[in-house]
């Protein structure tokens, strides 16, 4: 059957002007009620791409059916646009933690809203295959991680390729986040050799550095644990849901716990520190404890500053990625916030070293100015 698009507006001008715009490439749906909305929303799932959906309906109101939609899970596969009335307030955070995924405005400007459309389908395709694919995987993933932890002899011999496996394993869990694992590993390399010549008061060596680089792949190890409509999703977390999400630090301690009868004691503490801290800031503003200074460990401020930068350059199914000297700023002026003043000093001196790996890994997705 025909693509749909699905328009749920008490509005006849709206309904027509969308149908105007979409009946060339979808065989478009109208609903003029809550009630029929609803109707012919569950009578089409299978064919819907988009709905735009009216906040102020007859009948059921437009957040009771965006809700029943997020609690479903249908927002994850069908992108929702909320058509706002004149006198609404822009753009409403409620709005997005409902499940909306975008916003228009009469007058409808057809290639914009055609183009629109048609990102988030791609995203919600996308979303909708990595969710079949960790499916398929999933089981297999977490079967191969009990049996990682079972043998013990043999990983007593290859405690360095234990810990690349467990990284490995965050990185099939996140199918959108290609090699992180591998660069925040080489990042975390760079970073701390530049601190360790600028700084031999802090007591790094090359050993050390090693040490954390290696140990840096396990510190998502906790996502694992976490939830798919979490890990999975394309928009902004609620204020419930990131805080599932901040319980990753905890919960991959928890997990190394379980398996440092095979790891030995340098690099366990190493991947402990920077699985629990790597989130926490050096004002005190950071999580799971908000400890603050010196209190967190080198190891940790170390992965923290080469994790935020990785994730800044890289594109994600949410963002556009930013460009090498926008990622630059924004960590050096605090928008991401507070590091030490010591990394932050040799991050500055290993600046063109962390944009040389970026260009070598085809990751420069974005122009710089």
């Amino acid at each position: 059957m025909a693509a749909k698009v699905l328009i749920i507006t008490g509005k006849l001008v709206e309904r027509e002007e969308l149908s105007d715009i979409f009946r060339d490439t979808y065989e478009v749906v109208c609903a003029s009620s809550g009630e029929e909305g609803r109707k012919l929303l569950s009578e089409n799932t299978a064919d819907i791409e988009c709905v735009f959906l009216r906040s102020d309906l007859p009948g059921i109101p437009g957040s009771a059916l965006l809700k029943e939609a997020y609690a479903s899970g249908l927002t994850r596969k069908i992108p929702f646009i909320v058509i706002e009335g004149e006198d609404d307030p822009d753009t409403p955070d409620e709005w997005f933690e409902m499940g909306a995924m975008d916003f228009a405005r009469r007058p409808f400007r057809s290639k914009q809203v055609r183009r629109r459309v048609q990102n988030l389908v791609r995203i919600a395709r996308r979303e909708e295959k990595s969710s079949e694919k960790l499916g398929a995987q999933d089981e297999t993933l977490k079967k191969q991680f009990r049996l990682l932890t079972l043998q013990s002899e043999e990983l007593k011999k290859s405690r360095n390729s234990l810990l690349e496996a467990l990284g490995s394993i965050v990185e099939y869990r996140n199918l959108d986040y290609s090699d992180h694992i591998e660069r925040v590993k080489n990042f975390t390399r760079i970073l701390g050799m530049r601190i360790m010549q600028d700084y031999p008061d802090l007591g790094l060596t090359k050993e050390k550095v090693e040490i954390y680089a290696t140990a840096s792949m396990l510190h998502d190890i906790g996502k694992i644990c976490l939830p798919d409509n979490i890990i999975l999703k394309p928009g902004r977390l609620t204020p419930e849901e990131a805080e599932i999400m901040k319980s990753h630090t905890s919960k991959g301690c928890e997990m190394l716990d379980g398996i440092k009868a095979y790891i030995s004691k340098e690099y366990l503490n190493a991947a402990y520190d920077i699985c629990k801290y790597h989130h926490e800031k050096y004002d005190g503003h950071g999580y799971p404890e908000g400890v603050s200074g010196d209190a967190i460990p080198l190891s940790a401020q170390i992965v923290s500053v080469a994790d935020i930068y990785d994730g800044l350059v890289s594109e994600r199914i949410y963002k556009k990625a930013k460009p090498k000297s926008r990622a630059f700023e924004m960590i050096t002026t605090g928008e991401c916030g507070v590091f030490a003043p010591k990394v932050m000093e040799s991050f500055r001196r290993c600046r063109a070293e962390f944009e040389a790996l970026v260009d070598q890994t085809g990751m420069d997705l974005a122009e710089d100015d």
